[in-house]
């Protein structure tokens, strides 16, 4: 297995420690991979890399992993969205909770209604009383089916009565320059994302989608805040290894990634992808993910999606 600090062998003398993010270069799990993917390496003096395994809403990436020997040489960092996949695929060769062994959760984000800026809407209430007056009008763009970006739109749909239009794109950067461009009227994305960009002037911010104001950008009100109280969606990245990982191992990792999320150049790298760090055990991580299964799982049902 690997060595801890004080430990410390060789890294000629260690196979490769991969991490296998399952979205594009560039996104936000790819790149809390690539700010722990070095301290990982220094701690354990094994070499460790990120690969990108993309397709199917993260489908192939984890099942690319779920096959992997079970040695702690190959490991999944992921966004809670894809445990949403059962319901979007008509065939999942692995079981998104069982065939994972929980590791940790590394961070919490949040996400953000936008509107172009064309739409005469200032808040939420406004954005649902313009929706509900044009049924079907208005079109919504998401990376991609299962996305946050998609369940945060069927969540609000299901909760207010609104009907809109879901313009699925194969990533982000897809949709939201036709946001920008006026081209589809609203979506959701990560609030540091949105906030830049409504500085340009060519989209609005309507509120977040955690329950309560997010700490790294306080001055965006809630969507809870504005009518839905019920409204609370906190997307989060977390740390995985195949199922049959030894226990050992995992709370090795476990350790590994709780005194990298300590560090103070670690948090502030966090912090510009709008994460807070949050250490925790491999028993809350494995918590929050059948929370989050069974909570999308009514969602889904509410708004009779059927997989593809």
């Amino acid at each position: 297995m690997f060595a801890m600090p004080g430990a410390r062998a060789q890294p000629s003398q260690n196979r490769l420690v991969k991490i296998t993010v399952p979205q594009t270069a560039g996104t936000t799990n790819d790149l809390v991979a690539r700010v722990l993917a070095p301290h990982f390496a220094e701690q354990t003096g094994r070499p460790c890399m990120v690969e990108n395994r993309v397709g199917a809403s993260g489908l192939i990436g984890m099942d690319s992993v779920a096959k992997a020997a079970p040695d702690g040489d190959t490991l999944l960092n992921n966004v809670s969205n894809t445990l949403t996949i059962p319901y979007f695929y008509k065939s999942v060769p692995f079981d998104v909770l069982a065939d994972f062994e929980p590791i940790g959760v590394e961070g919490y984000g949040n996400h953000a209604l936008v509107v172009h800026q064309s739409l005469p809407v200032a808040n939420v209430q406004e954005f649902i009383a313009y929706a509900k007056a044009r049924p079907g009008q208005l079109n919504y763009a998401s990376p991609g089916l299962g996305t946050h970006h998609h369940l945060c739109m069927e969540l609000m749909q299901s909760m207010t009565g609104i009907k809109l239009t879901h313009i699925p794109y194969k990533g982000s950067a897809g949709a939201t320059t036709d946001v920008l461009a006026g081209q589809v009227q609203t979506m959701i994305l990560p609030i540091q994302i949105a906030v830049a960009n409504a500085r340009t002037g060519k989209i609005r911010v309507l509120g977040g989608t955690r329950k309560e104001r997010f700490a790294l950008f306080p001055d965006v009100p809630a969507i809870a805040e504005q009518g839905l109280a019920d409204f609370d969606v906190e997307p989060w990245f977390a740390l995985w290894a195949p199922r049959g990982t030894p226990r050992d191992v995992v709370l090795r990792y476990n350790r590994l990634l709780n005194e990298t999320l300590a560090r103070d150049d670690v948090r502030q790298a966090l912090a510009k992808q709008g994460l807070i760090p949050t250490p925790d055990t491999p028993e809350a991580l494995a918590r929050k993910a059948r929370a989050e299964y069974e909570m999308w799982g009514k969602v889904v049902a509410a708004m009779n999606i059927r997989p593809e």
